[in-house]
């Protein structure tokens, strides 16, 4: 079962209408233009990239059917839960699981940022991990992300509840990835964890990594699988080089303020690349012709034609 779960995983988007309802056939066609390329395990739909936070819990249910409908049977597909409410959340992640999800990943409620006790996180886990029996994933959030970020503590103790088998280890940092990275695996050896700070792919992979649950994959699919190969034959020259291109674009969806703009600045890129038809979100962004320039020059410079 972990061991199907491994891999690179791509952070779907939700393309949307003018009326801002969801564009089936759009989302349909994402979906198959990541699924088909060679390298890719699966997707991580309903995460920050799948707008989780604006769709409601009948729309995150349809992006997941859709998705099971048009994948190979031997992809995978991870869904994010993002709910305040641990029951809602519990029965929430029924219905995904029911809906063809191969596994759930917790995303931490964002009011966590302001403090919370361990305890609360703890049972909030658990309580999901109760109603379901499929895997699921932890989030670990930025090191600036304040009580999002979980301590070696906690972590330990999350390690205990059955069916959480892996972590979407995103702590924005190189040394925090090791360091989390060498905890977890000690403490349980066979648990997944997947490298997520899309700045940081070269030296979490030329380290250690299970997979990889990354936003970059959806933009640009074969050069994310193309790094991971080159990274496991050693070709690290080659792959420095890559990376070197990644990072600008990388840098530029997330390295920018505002920070929350992140969707819309990999929105655009796929508009840009012919891939959806539309960078609409459901929030009110508009991206400056600045941004826009400097993300035009990122495709550009990986060989990207649009």
């Amino acid at each position: 079962m972990i061991k199907n779960l491994k891999g690179i995983y791509a952070a779907t988007v939700v393309p949307l209408k003018k009326n801002k309802s969801i564009n089936e056939i759009a989302l349909k066609n994402h979906i198959k233009d990541i699924i088909n390329t060679n390298g890719i395990q699966g997707l991580l739909l309903n995460g920050h990239a799948g707008e989780n936070f604006t769709l409601n819990i009948g729309e995150q249910i349809k992006v997941i059917k859709i998705a099971k409908k048009y994948k190979d049977s031997d992809k995978k597909l991870i869904s994010g839960l993002n709910f305040e409410d641990p029951l809602l959340a519990s029965n929430v992640a029924k219905k995904m699981t029911k809906a063809g999800a191969d596994a759930i990943l917790i995303f931490p409620p964002f009011s966590w940022s302001q403090g919370i006790s361990e305890e609360m996180i703890f049972q909030h886990h658990k309580i999901i991990c109760n109603k379901i029996t499929k895997p699921v994933f932890l989030y670990q959030s930025s090191i600036y992300s304040g009580h999002l970020s979980y301590k070696k503590n906690l972590l330990k103790k999350l390690l205990k509840i059955k069916n959480i088998i892996g972590v979407k280890e995103g702590s924005w940092d190189y040394k925090s990835y090791v360091s989390n990275y060498k905890f977890l695996k000690k403490i349980k050896k066979e648990f997944l964890v997947m490298a997520s700070g899309d700045e940081h792919l070269y030296p979490c992979f030329k380290y250690a990594s299970d997979g990889s649950q990354v936003s970059l994959a959806a933009i640009t699919p074969e050069k994310i699988v193309e790094l991971i190969r080159l990274i496991k034959n050693k070709e690290f020259p080659k792959a420095k080089k890559l990376d070197k291109k990644l990072l600008i674009l990388a840098k530029n969806i997330y390295g920018k303020y505002p920070a929350n703009f992140a969707t819309a600045r990999i929105k655009y890129c796929l508009k840009v690349l012919k891939k959806i038809p539309s960078d609409l979100m459901r929030s009110t962004i508009a991206l400056n012709n600045s941004e826009k320039k400097q993300l035009k020059k990122s495709l550009k410079s990986l060989g990207l034609k649009f």
